[in-house]
């Protein structure tokens, strides 16, 4: 492919994080070097895997590093996700920045649409639609889509922080970030054990988001990926970033919105964090309702689930394979 880009057109930095995922590394790879849009640099992150991943990257890299810039960095030993973001992110040299799964790949048209939708707005995040691909081969889109693909029912756009306070309403696998903008925040907050809802707050806060209909990203859902971590029986590491950056909600909170918006994020996070049976963290929850106006009724139900320490979460798992949780 003819990648000569034109002057006028900003440079993408695809940051491509690979931890022993091997298997899936040239999928993630091949889908950046096949995107349409000519301007992009990529940086391949190896976080100590002890697979192959490192081989494979190598010879991934000699063999297309005439196709587009290439930059190799390769860790010794596995350091905190967000901490290695930020490493691979202080040498990139794009205006726009994008989180690659390496059991992730890309629409070959998701970089065009996004930086299409971002220059003819005054967003600073777009996102897509994501498909989610299972093991058994079987799909599903975040969105729900009609017969031709596109998303049914309203996106929130524009001003998103009451939305994704709520729930998760946007997919990070999609984000294409403006890069200054995401620098001049610091990157990952590196405290913490994942990144995704403590990025989408931060950014959602004091920055416009614009929506490119599209499959842009295609979801790996693997039973040891990192995103399939977060609600675990007896294991409450998730749960803790999501309480601390519930934390930093609150002291962004502005309207009263918001401060609903909370609330019902705090209810969804004490019922997982009480059938999982983490107890100890579903209290800390608990403590974080935010007082003033009406009290939804399920607060006082979880308080009493609390105080009894009914521990059903031997039936979590099932739960939550069937959606009824």
């Amino acid at each position: 492919m003819d990648r000569q880009k034109t002057p006028n057109e900003p440079l993408v930095s695809v940051i491509c994080t690979c931890y022993n995922q091997a298997p899936y590394l040239q999928a993630a790879l091949d889908s950046v070097l096949q995107q349409v849009y000519p301007a992009i640099e990529l940086h391949i992150v190896d976080n100590g895997s002890t697979d192959f991943s490192r081989k494979a990257i190598l010879a991934w890299q000699q063999k297309n590093a005439h196709k587009l810039p290439i930059r190799c960095h390769f860790r010794d030993r596995p350091i905190n996700y967000c901490q290695s973001f930020n490493r691979a992110l202080a040498q990139t040299r794009g205006d726009l920045v994008v989180d690659l799964a390496a059991d992730d790949f890309l629409h070959p048209r998701h970089l065009a649409e996004a930086v299409n939708r971002l220059s003819v707005t005054n967003a600073s995040v777009y996102f897509s639609n994501v498909r989610h691909l299972y093991t058994n081969g079987q799909t599903r889109a975040f969105y729900p889509v009609d017969a031709a693909g596109k998303a049914i029912g309203p996106i929130p756009e524009g001003d998103v922080f009451a939305a994704v306070v709520e729930k998760y309403q946007i997919s990070s696998a999609s984000l294409v970030l403006n890069a200054p903008v995401l620098k001049a925040a610091g990157g990952y907050d590196e405290r913490l054990v994942y990144e995704d809802f403590d990025l989408l707050i931060r950014m959602a806060r004091d920055h416009a988001f614009v929506y490119g209909d599209l499959l842009g990203v295609t979801k790996r859902i693997l039973p040891d990926s990192f995103s399939s971590q977060q609600y675990r029986v007896g294991d409450a590491r998730f749960l803790s970033t999501t309480l601390q950056v519930c934390d930093k909600i609150a002291a962004l909170l502005r309207t009263a919105e918001e401060a609903q918006a909370l609330k019902f994020r705090i209810l969804h996070e004490t019922k997982h964090a009480l059938a999982s049976g983490n107890f100890t963290i579903a209290a800390r929850f608990l403590e974080r309702y935010p007082k003033g106006g009406s009290t939804d009724w399920r607060y006082y139900s979880y308080r009493a689930w609390l105080a009894c320490r009914w521990d059903l979460s031997g039936l979590y798992d099932w739960w939550r394979k069937r959606k009824t949780l």
